[in-house]
């Protein structure tokens, strides 16, 4: 008998039950699985709380970010405070930089910021943060690194001008100026000139007026600046503004402007004239609520006609009037200024308008006296005005008090330079002095009397002019001078005069009677040129000795975030 066909394990359990049993496997494997099921709920416990706190660490980036561009003086410290107070943990690196953010919706978008780019406007703040795992880290390091960044710019700006003073009416003398720049036959009267100093237009509303004129209905301000315009355009814009204002009167003298002058025929490069700065994205009809400037037609007109007569000559017979004086005759040359900035600008800090180069020459003529009665005496005076500069240093907006933004504005007169004399050549290259040689004073067949003067002055560093909020509201002009020249510069002039006269082909230094009776006719006319010459740098918005800034609007824009 095999004992073992009836064997059974311990129990009684035959053992064929046993190896097919399979009622202990679930908990075997279970058993097994525990640890890994254990890792993957602690890492991703461990994910998830990461996950919340990056966005945590986001949030406090962004606004350490906000807090960096509205004071990019202090960038630095007000990023660290304000990542600090949100409790973002052991810092292990942190970058602040700043730079340059364009938001045109052409470029895209990992491009708008230009890190290191000035004038700064915003910054990139970067975090590098240390959180500890909780429960991964029985398999994993301790902690791990969270990685935030985060842009934000700010959109503080001032609108501002150089060289816009306001017209002196005096002797016709703006009508003559004007034809010569803009053409035409004009007979605007002294009520005409007050109607357009004292129209207020908003650069926004001119600029949309021009599109219009344009046939511009779609595009950004800065396809207008880019696109054909003539003087007429410009003209007409602002007529189209005081109209919807209900200024009837600017509106006719403009109206009136445009039909008695060639205007229409006359380009205007509008980039030369103004900069739009970063309201040059913005689309045609919504510039936005920052985009705050007013400005008066006058100085629309002025700006216009010299802008579009940069290196054009222009000259006219000045029927001035004046006791003593026989004839009267002004050339003007206008240069162009550096190819960025323009007269007007809205920018934020760092951005910088300029005055164009400008050089005239006066030359009056007047009876030779008794002694001299068959001549006459002749006085050409020369005037160049190099490049004036203005820069905006800074806008400030008290803290609560946004409604209420400051300027300052950092000038500097160019070189002014006057003369008696003819210039030899030169006299429309601005990239060299003309060269001067002595004036005819008289020349006859006889008599010859040659003589020559030069007055210098400028200024090598910029100065400060602070603009209250009062002060923009009501536009206040403020200057920096070089020198006292300008208010007696034909006096000066005759003060430094040297005089030689040739009688009969021989030189001779200029004796006794004939030197008094020349200087003491010369003398009776410096004081109505010097009058002259004060209202033909009015109505061009310059003058010696002074660079004139205007500031026509600033706002105080919050920071934000940027991408």
């Amino acid at each position: 008998m095999n004992v073992f066909n009836k064997a059974s394990v311990s129990g009684g359990v035959p053992a064929r039950r046993f190896h097919s049993d399979r009622s202990g496997n679930a908990a075997l494997l279970f058993a097994g699985s525990l640890p890994v099921i254990i890792a993957c709920t602690a890492l991703a416990i461990d994910v998830g709380s990461l996950y919340t706190e990056r966005r945590q660490v986001q949030g406090a980036v962004d606004l350490a970010a906000i807090a960096a561009a509205a004071n990019l003086s202090n960038r630095d410290t007000a990023a660290l405070q304000t990542l600090k107070a949100n409790h973002v943990g052991a810092i292990k690196s942190l970058n602040v930089v700043p730079g340059r953010f364009d938001p045109d919706p052409q470029r895209d978008y990992t491009e708008r910021f230009t890190a290191g780019a000035n004038p700064p406007n915003a910054v990139k703040v970067s975090l590098v943060t240390e959180r500890p795992y909780y429960f991964a880290k029985v398999f994993m390091n301790d902690s791990a690194d969270i990685e935030a960044e985060a842009i934000a710019a700010t959109a503080s700006n001032a609108t501002f001008s150089i060289g816009s003073r306001l017209l002196a009416i005096r002797d016709g003398l703006p009508n003559q100026l004007l034809e010569a720049l803009v053409g035409g036959n004009l007979e605007l009267s002294v009520m005409d000139y007050n109607a357009l100093a004292s129209a207020d237009i908003s650069l926004a509303d001119q600029m949309d007026a021009l599109a219009g004129e344009l046939n511009l209905t779609a595009g950004t301000y800065r396809d207008v600046l880019l696109a054909d315009a003539t003087v007429g355009d410009w003209f007409a814009a602002a007529a189209a503004v005081t109209g919807k204002n209900g200024d009837t009167v600017a509106k006719a003298s403009l109206e009136k402007l445009i039909a008695q002058s060639n205007a229409g025929s006359l380009s205007l490069p509008l980039n030369k004239l103004i900069d739009l700065g970063p309201f040059g994205n913005a689309s045609i009809g919504e510039p936005g609520h920052n985009f705050a400037a007013l400005f008066n037609a006058l100085e629309l007109v002025t700006a216009a006609a010299q802008v579009a007569n940069i290196d054009h000559e222009v000259s006219l017979n000045l029927d001035a009037g004046l006791p003593g004086i026989a004839r009267l005759r002004l050339d003007l040359s206008i240069g162009e200024p550096p190819q960025f900035g323009g007269w007007a600008a809205v920018g934020v800090p760092q951005a910088t308008v300029y005055t164009a180069q400008t050089r005239l020459r006066l030359v009056a003529e007047i009876g030779g006296g008794a002694m001299l009665s068959n001549a006459t005496i002749r006085l050409p005076v020369y005037v160049d005005m190099a490049t004036g500069s203005a820069r905006l240093h800074g806008v400030s907006c008290e803290a609560g008090r946004t409604d209420q933004p400051a300027a300052t504005i950092a000038a500097k007169p160019g070189i002014i330079s006057a003369a008696i004399g003819e210039p030899a050549y030169g006299w429309s290259d601005f990239g060299s002095k003309p060269m001067l040689h002595s004036a005819n004073i008289v020349d006859t067949p006889l008599i010859k009397v040659r003589g020559k003067a030069f007055v210098e002055a400028s200024n090598m560093n910029e100065t400060l002019l602070d603009f209250s909020h009062d002060d923009i509201v009501n536009r206040r002009i403020k200057r920096v001078d070089t020198t006292d020249i300008g208010a007696s510069l034909v006096s000066s002039l005759l003060s430094n005069l040297r005089l030689r006269a040739e009688i009969g082909g021989l030189g001779l230094g200029l004796p006794g009677i004939l030197e008094q009776h020349v200087a003491g006719l010369l003398s009776n006319i410096a004081a109505p040129i010097d009058a002259v010459l004060a209202t033909v740098l009015e109505t061009l918005g310059v003058h010696l000795g002074e660079v004139d800034v205007r500031v026509h609007g600033a706002a105080c824009g919050r920071a934000v975030l940027a991408g």
